[in-house]
């Protein structure tokens, strides 16, 4: 019998990764269920977009805006998340810190996608960081959520070149396009269970065991869905 990995996505902005990872595993057959969106913002845009894609995905809305918010937010993902039998927690665009006891209650067991080449360019303002910083790349890096913010055991980094035409808007762009691509893998290797953590890195079970991605022609990104 298949082996189905449960998972539940935080997000609280406009939902395109938190979309693009539901549309992708959608399909016949895929090892992962998408089974609750949670948004800790009431009126953001994912809560719609998920609501409209209409595949029975359970929408949670739980105020998180104040971080007096922070322990009524997290009883009630522990409830989600026992009630669904999740496997794993994913942060896309979810702008809120988790406090170091409930990481640690999950432990390996959250992963987050951030827009830049991490240890490079921690925070909320990423892009617009290495934009202004003019480095000649930066990418995406996917990893596990440990107590420090924007740190923990790397999955996956994607890399692209800035070139000297792009702008904060066109560079945005092609990072989004570059998460869309690489969260579904990441997924798709957490369902196969060929990530494991050795001596605090990341190591990848199994053939084609590529940790990076190199977006040299970001066109191959191109999503034909319409975020």
């Amino acid at each position: 019998m298949k082996n189905i990995k449960n998972i539940i996505i935080l997000a609280s902005g406009n939902g395109s990764n938190t979309v693009n990872i539901i549309r992708y595993f959608s399909k016949s057959g895929s090892k992962i269920n998408v089974s609750a969106v949670i948004s800790n913002i009431p009126d953001a845009p994912v809560i719609n977009k998920v609501r409209n894609i209409g595949n029975q995905v359970a929408v949670f809305t739980v105020p998180f805006t104040k971080n007096t918010e922070i322990i009524t937010f997290e009883e009630k993902i522990t409830e989600i998340v026992e009630s669904y039998g999740i496997d794993y927690i994913i942060l896309a665009g979810f702008m809120k810190v988790l406090s170091k006891e409930f990481v640690s209650r999950y432990e390996w067991r959250i992963i987050n996608i951030h827009p830049s080449l991490l240890p490079a360019f921690k925070g909320k303002d990423a892009i617009k960081d290495a934009f202004n910083y003019g480095v000649k790349f930066t990418g995406v890096t996917i990893h596990f959520v440990t107590g420090e913010v924007d740190s923990g055991p790397v999955i996956m980094q994607g890399v692209l070149m800035i070139s000297e035409e792009d702008n904060l808007s066109t560079l945005e762009s092609k990072v989004h396009a570059l998460e869309h691509r690489m969260y579904p893998l990441v997924l798709e290797l957490l369902a196969d269970d060929r990530i494991a953590i050795k001596n605090g890195k990341v190591k990848i079970h199994g053939e084609n065991k590529k940790k990076f991605i190199t977006a040299l022609d970001l066109d191959q990104f191109s999503s034909s869905i319409n975020l």
